[in-house]
C-alpha cells in the first residue's frame, strides 16, 4: 500500500468526521459525488457526526488487490468521553484508485454498545422526543439526533454507569 493511499484514507476520515463534507466528497472520483437526497442525508450525517465529536483513528490497512484497502479504524464520540470508554474499532475498506475514493464500505463507525445503551436510555425516559430526533435506519442520523444526545449525556452516563454495574 502506497503512503498516498493512506493518507487518502485519513484525510477523507478526518473530514468526514470533522465535519468538511465538501472536503471528503473533494477526495472522491467524479462518478462517486453525491448528489441530490443523497447530499442532503450526507450532509446531516457529517453535520450529526461532528456535533458529536467524533474522532477516527486508522490502526492496521491491508491492500486487498486490485485497489481495495481494508483498515481498522478506531472511532469514538461524546458518549465514549462521557463513560471514559476507549474508542470502538471497526473495519472499513475503501477502493482506492488514482488517487481518488471509489466507496467505504462495512459496518457503520459508531461504538454499538453505547448506541444502544443510550437508546434504551431515551426510550425508558424520553421515548416520543428521541423518536422524533433520532431516526431507526442503518448509517444514518440527522444532526437534531446529536443534539437530543448532548442535551441528555450527563444524565445517560450515570444511567449508564448504574447499568453496567
Amino acid at each position: 500500500m502506497k503512503q498516498s493511499e493512506l493518507q487518502l484514507i485519513e484525510t477523507h476520515l478526518e473530514s468526514w468526521y470533522g465535519g468538511d463534507f465538501d472536503g471528503a466528497n473533494e477526495l472522491r472520483a467524479p462518478e462517486r459525488l453525491r448528489a441530490g437526497p443523497s447530499e442532503e442525508r450526507a450532509r446531516d450525517e457529517v453535520e450529526y457526526q461532528q456535533t458529536l465529536e467524533a474522532t477516527t483513528e486508522v490502526l492496521d490497512c491491508v491492500p486487498l488487490p486490485p485497489s481495495t484497502i481494508r483498515c481498522d479504524v478506531a472511532y469514538s464520540n461524546s458518549l465514549n468521553e462521557a463513560v471514559q470508554k476507549q474508542p470502538a474499532v471497526v473495519s472499513q475498506q475503501f477502493g482506492v484508485e488514482d488517487g481518488q475514493l471509489l466507496f467505504v464500505a462495512g459496518p457503520y463507525l459508531e461504538d454499538e454498545t453505547l448506541t444502544a445503551s443510550f437508546r434504551k436510555f431515551a426510550n425508558l425516559l424520553f421515548p416520543a422526543e428521541y423518536q422524533a430526533a433520532c431516526v431507526e435506519e442503518p448509517n444514518f442520523q440527522r444532526p437534531i439526533c446529536a443534539e437530543f444526545k448532548l442535551a441528555h449525556l450527563e444524565d445517560w452516563a450515570s444511567w449508564h454507569r448504574i447499568e453496567e454495574g
